[in-house]
């Protein structure tokens, strides 16, 4: 059991690490446990690993590789759902909505329904989601969204 809870550990810590570089400075220390880096700090040692971005690759689908209708879909979700707000969220949602065939396609009712498609197999319900990791996805997608404009 010990182990189980260990190899928990470094996945949780590695996904801090890996979604800091998708979210604001401001949001990259967590109360209780400081920044990213100092939760990573004691895992120097640790061997087995081949690189924590091939770890959160099987994690988290990449919304790189999102379609621009499915992208359009779950920012609508998220703007929807209050995951995201303000006028960003909301001209970069107007600006993909208005592009032709996007809101016709069937990867943009997808994300209407909270369904991240990232081609293949790779998706991912953001319902499925706990906490604030929907408002982190959320922000992947909007700053998604704003390289697609």
């Amino acid at each position: 059991m010990r182990y189980s809870n260990g190899v928990f550990a470094v996945l949780a810590a590695v996904g801090l690490v890996m979604s800091a570089a998708h979210i604001p400075a401001q949001a990259q220390s967590i109360p209780g446990v400081g920044s990213t880096g100092d939760a990573m700090s004691g895992m120097s040692g640790m061997t087995g690993m081949t690189g924590a971005g091939n770890i959160m690759s099987r994690m988290v689908p990449n919304v790189a590789s999102a379609s621009t209708g499915n992208v359009a879909g779950v920012l609508g979700y998220c703007v929807q759902n209050n995951y995201l707000s303000g006028s960003g969220a909301t001209s970069a949602l107007s600006s993909l909505t208005g592009k032709q065939d996007v809101t016709s396609s069937n990867d943009f009712k997808a994300g209407q329904q909270g369904q991240l498609l990232t081609g293949g197999t790779n998706s991912l319900s953001l319902s499925s989601l706990k906490g604030q990791m929907k408002q982190k996805v959320c922000n992947m997608i909007l700053n998604r969204a704003q390289n697609l404009l």
